[in-house]
């Protein structure tokens, strides 16, 4: 090759790469205009199909899809659509090269919920939702089954509420583990489910926590299993998980006082316990807020109220910097509580 020849190539390759940094960066085909066309056109064959839920977020040809889908195949879907919005042929065609999903599942957002609860008699009450006929029966089926005085089953169907089958497999493990328990009770609302009770020895509660670690995915549950003569297994990770196991130490009935009384009733000074005791094994960061109505009976009752509440969860074992009690007065004679982060 001359010295001739090698100089003009350089200055087609040079002149090349002027002309592909000026296309690239203004013309019509610039990274810009690109990635605005694929958000464009992404956006309006979702719309056309009825997706309006699917929020598209482009990055060059990369998308990213957020929102919460009414199914899986809902999720599948977009996922496929959004690939061909445009035509294929990657980089250089223009096309979207890579779909990333961030989107979540509806029924997982939606309050649907499970619980079921087994005194020492061993009759499990079973209260909640269902998402469908054979789940409904399926899940009574397997209560009748395992549990030594049978089961008291009221499911109320919500359909698309969950994944039927994930969602029957997970309420199932969790009435299993419940059965080899000598009381107990179970709580699950969208993805995070809880569990508390009593077992005959540790051997049991140990083995109870470690197998509620393989519910099917998205499924995920926490729990504090007390061992006869032991200490409690624990396994409560985060804000969500402590407030499952809460919900599940709550019980089935209003936590309340009797009319113009400073004193819960029995029940409900037992679920109070209960809860302090449960509330103990949640990480440090978090606090129980409680708050105590009071419609009649003036600041001294509302006072003797809060003194007695906060004598049940101490006596449950719970830090007093980690209870907040506080009045709310309304019409009802309700205790009501909540879960938060401790600031600082």
């Amino acid at each position: 090759m001359t010295q001739r020849t090698r100089k003009l190539l350089l200055m087609a390759a040079g002149a090349w790469l002027a002309l592909s940094i000026i296309v690239i960066g203004i013309g019509p085909w610039s990274a810009g205009e690109i990635q605005n066309r694929l958000q464009t056109q992404a956006e309006a064959e979702l719309a056309r199909r009825g997706m309006d839920w699917v929020q598209v977020e482009m990055d060059g040809q990369r998308a990213t899809l957020r929102g919460a889908a009414p199914s899986d195949d809902d999720r599948e879907a977009a996922r496929a659509i959004v690939y061909a919005s445009t035509w294929s042929g990657g980089v250089v065609a223009g096309g979207v090269t890579r779909v990333r999903d961030d989107m979540t599942n509806a029924h997982l957002e939606r309050s649907f919920e499970f619980r079921a609860d087994m005194a020492r008699a061993g009759r499990v009450l079973v209260r909640g939702d269902a998402t469908d006929d054979a789940a409904r029966e399926g899940i009574r089926r397997f209560a009748e089954n395992n549990f030594p005085n049978g089961a008291d089953t009221d499911l109320t169907l919500s359909p698309g509420g969950a994944t039927s089958e994930e969602w029957e497999e997970a309420a199932k493990r969790l009435l299993g583990q419940l059965a080899r328990l000598d009381r107990g009770s179970v709580f699950l609302e969208g993805a995070q489910a809880g569990l508390v009770g009593e077992a005959a020895n540790p051997q049991i509660a140990r083995s109870v926590v470690s197998t509620l670690q393989t519910l099917p995915e998205p499924y995920r549950a926490a729990a504090m299993i007390t061992p006869a003569g032991a200490p409690a297994e624990v396994r409560i990770e985060d804000e969500a998980a402590c407030r499952a196991v809460i919900r599940a130490a709550h019980g089935t009935d209003d936590l309340r006082f009797d009319r113009e009384a400073d004193t819960p009733s029995p029940m409900t000074s037992t679920a109070l316990r209960r809860m302090a005791r449960v509330f103990a094994g949640c990480p440090d960061t978090l606090r129980l807020r409680v708050r105590i109505a009071t419609s009649e009976g003036g600041p001294s009752l509302a006072e003797r109220r809060v003194a007695r509440v906060e004598s049940l969860l101490s006596a449950g074992g719970l830090e007093a910097a980690r209870i907040h009690v506080s009045v709310a007065t309304n019409a009802v004679d309700l205790i009501t509580f909540e879960i938060e982060e401790v600031e600082g």
